[in-house]
C-alpha cells in the first residue's frame, strides 16, 4: 500500500520546512552577530578626540579605534585614563620604559639611544611639581611611558602629569576617521 499525500499537504510541509531552515538561519545570524560584537569590544574600543593637543594629526572631534592589549612602541599614539580625570586622553609615546633620563631645573632631558652616551636627546620643560615627583629617577620606571601631545603648546601630557602607567593604557590607536564638518 503506498502513501500518497495531496499536493497541498506537501506545500504545507514544504512551507513549514522553508520556515523552520529561515528562523534557523535567523538564529545563527543572531548568534554570530553577538559572538563578533563581543569579540570586537574585547580587542577594540571606540573614542572621540577631545581637544587641540595632537593636532594636525587627529582633530577635535575624530574618531580613533584603539586595539587593546597590544605591544607599545615609541611614537605610537596610545589611548589612556588617568585615575584623576574623567576623560580618555590620546597622546603620542615618546619615552619607553628603561629610557635614560636626566631631570635639572624643571628640565627633563630623556635619551632615546644608548644608555651609557645621551646622543639621541629630546629636552622637555615640565612643571615643577612633576620635576619634584621625577628628580631622583634616572630612567623612566619599568611599567611607565612619557608621552606628549603633537600639539605641544596646548597639549596637557607627561610634562603636566607625569609618566603614564602600563595599567592606565587602554591600547594603541589603529585607525583614525576624521570628523567631518
Amino acid at each position: 500500500m503506498s502513501r500518497h499525500h495531496s499536493p497541498t499537504v506537501i506545500d504545507k510541509r514544504r512551507k513549514i520546512l522553508k520556515g523552520l531552515i529561515i528562523v534557523c538561519l535567523i538564529a545563527l545570524c543572531i548568534e554570530v552577530g553577538y559572538f563578533l560584537n563581543l569579540q570586537l569590544r574585547e580587542h577594540f574600543s571606540i573614542h572621540w578626540v577631545s581637544g587641540t593637543s595632537m593636532e594636525q594629526n587627529l582633530e577635535d572631534g575624530d574618531a580613533v579605534l584603539v586595539r587593546k592589549d597590544i605591544a607599545i612602541k615609541r611614537y605610537e599614539v596610545i589611548a589612556f585614563k588617568l585615575p584623576e580625570e574623567s576623560e580618555m586622553f590620546v597622546k603620542r609615546v615618546v619615552g619607553m620604559p628603561g629610557d635614560a633620563i636626566i631631570i635639572r631645573n624643571n628640565r627633563m632631558v630623556l635619551n632615546i639611544g644608548a644608555p651609557e652616551n645621551f646622543e639621541t636627546v629630546y629636552t622637555f620643560q615640565i612643571n615643577a611639581p612633576v620635576a619634584k615627583e621625577l628628580q631622583a629617577l634616572t630612567s623612566i620606571p619599568e611599567d611607565s611611558y612619557f608621552v606628549i601631545g603633537d600639539h605641544v603648546d596646548v597639549s596637557k601630557d607627561s610634562r603636566t602629569f607625569g609618566f603614564v602607567k602600563k595599567e592606565q593604557i587602554e591600547g594603541t590607536v589603529q585607525f583614525h576617521l576624521a570628523n567631518i564638518h
